[in-house]
């Protein structure tokens, strides 16, 4: 099977699946309510040479959306979440851990942390769905 290109909608899919998949993911994520932005900064020395947003919204335990979108799109949702391009590759990869990087300020989120840290075992089964993807990164 070939690598999924980050970024795209196939790779968007592959991720929702693979959390629909997990037997985890609906009990660490019961009760979460509100959607998530993403906003990944270019870095064109690694072949990103725009802004990248993503949009993902869960539900009481389910995911409903998964997919790229617009900066708009993703600056308006209940928890938005920026950092640089090389810090979503190391979460991508299970280098780093998402929350931890939310509170050494690795990533930037605008939105209540201590409900996010409510649910880290929720966000850490969802990163877990992301890493198993055999992703390919721009600079790879």
């Amino acid at each position: 099977m070939a690598k999924l290109k980050v970024f795209s909608d196939e790779w968007c899919n592959a991720w929702a699946d693979k959390i629909r998949e997990s037997k985890e993911f609906p009990i660490h994520n019961k009760g979460w309510e509100g959607d998530i932005g993403c906003c990944i900064s270019k870095d064109p020395k690694a072949n990103l040479p725009e802004d990248k947003y993503l949009y993902v919204n869960f539900f009481d335990g389910k995911v409903l959306d998964v997919r790229m979108a617009d900066k708009e799109t993703a600056e308006n949702t209940k928890f938005v979440i920026s950092g640089e391009y090389i810090r979503w590759k190391q979460v991508a990869r299970g280098e780093l851990d998402a929350v931890k990087a939310m509170m050494q300020g690795k990533l930037k989120l605008k939105g209540n942390l201590p409900y996010v840290v409510k649910y880290v075992k929720g966000v850490q089964e969802t990163i877990k769905c992301l890493v198993a993807l055999d992703s390919e990164f721009p600079d790879d």
